[in-house]
């Protein structure tokens, strides 16, 4: 399924934004803004629809709210109550017979969809998540990240001591970089016969797409040693394994790995400006003169808001410490210091892809 291009799908969420304004006219201010407060209301509904698996038990027609939840070995009066909520978000219907059918978005949340998002959904309702979110204030006061403050260590310590949330984790930005990989590899210049790095590429589905639209490119994959365990199995199953060279590396230490092009995928934002210096800084040493960078970021305008990136910095700063989205210019200022030189940008769905040489 095409993704259509970020112009069209900014226009037409702008476009959706103004038509809820003057939906929304008529009806009182206060009334407004209690339905935004109940968007914590909101997230937890996906999250538990798609947790509990209601969409894929859902897949093959309307079920009572009884034989649904015999399904899911779940209490059928709370799930009745589910799916009044969810059919107010339109997950889903549920007749005067107590008949519980999927919608449109609902069905998205299926495990076997295309599109699915049920993992992205799954990781938005774990309490980690939701308790950093709430820290947001906190975090605005101080400008410092919230979840180290909320739950007491960085995010990345406190998933190596919870493994069920951090798997969570692992296949939400998975699932992430494959419902975004068509639209990053279309605009991504790819030389003929080229050796693709992809620095802290985890399992490699970035990297993956780019082998499956250049059958005669070949890869390198740079993470730590857990995740190229984990990265292996994945592809292998794409039948990529003997395309691809992984290397065990620490990017904040070296990234050893001389190449034609290497890429960098939502990895900048994770981390402050101190840390990404490093990270470019290493980048830079492994480099052979006249080799590409690719940052496959999304961008923030310094003063324009678009229906994207604002919250997704907001989510940077509540789940790390000094992570964000940056402008373009703000990467080229990095890019530079790091000895880089930026020659241009281009623009996927939900990401920019902004270039720089040595």
């Amino acid at each position: 399924m095409l993704i259509p291009p970020r112009p069209v799908v900014l226009a037409a969420m702008a476009v959706r934004r103004r038509l809820h304004r003057l939906i929304d006219a008529p009806i009182p201010a206060e009334l407004t803004l209690y339905e935004l407060t109940n968007g914590v209301a909101a997230t937890q509904v996906v999250a538990a629809f798609a947790e509990l698996g209601l969409a894929d038990a859902l897949a093959d027609g309307p079920l009572r709210a009884e034989d649904l939840a015999t399904r899911l070995d779940a209490d059928s009066a709370a799930v009745l109550r589910l799916a009044r909520a969810a059919a107010a978000f339109d997950l889903c219907t549920v007749d005067h017979r107590g008949r519980v059918a999927l919608r449109r978005h609902g069905r998205v949340l299926r495990s076997d969809h295309p599109m699915s998002m049920r993992d992205w959904a799954m990781f938005m309702g774990l309490r980690s998540t939701t308790a950093a979110w709430a820290g947001l204030a906190g975090s605005v006061r101080t400008g410092e990240g919230a979840f180290r403050r909320e739950l007491g260590k960085p995010i990345w310590e406190w998933f190596a001591d919870h493994p069920d949330a951090a798997r969570t984790f692992d296949a939400a930005m998975l699932r992430s970089t494959e419902l975004n990989v068509g639209s990053i590899v279309a605009a991504l210049s790819c030389p003929p016969h080229a050796t693709v790095c992809d620095v802290g590429g985890g399992v490699g589905a970035l990297l993956a797409g780019v082998l499956d639209a250049h059958p005669d490119v070949t890869g390198i994959l740079v993470d730590s040693a857990s995740v190229l365990a984990e990265a292996a199995g994945y592809l292998d199953a794409r039948g990529l394994s003997g395309r691809v060279t992984p290397v065990a590396a620490d990017m904040f230490v070296q990234i050893p790995a001389r190449t034609d092009l290497y890429l960098l995928k939502d990895v900048l934002h994770d981390w402050d400006d101190g840390r990404c210096a490093l990270i470019l800084r290493n980048l830079a040493e492994a480099m052979p003169v006249g080799s590409r960078v690719v940052l496959v970021e999304q961008l923030q305008h310094p003063t324009r808001a678009d229906a994207i990136a604002p919250t997704a910095d907001l989510q940077m700063l509540t789940q790390t410490d000094g992570g964000r989205q940056r402008s373009l210019g703000e990467l080229h200022e990095l890019l530079r210091a790091a000895g880089l030189t930026p020659t241009g940008h281009a623009h996927a769905t939900m990401h920019a892809l902004v270039e720089a040489t040595r």
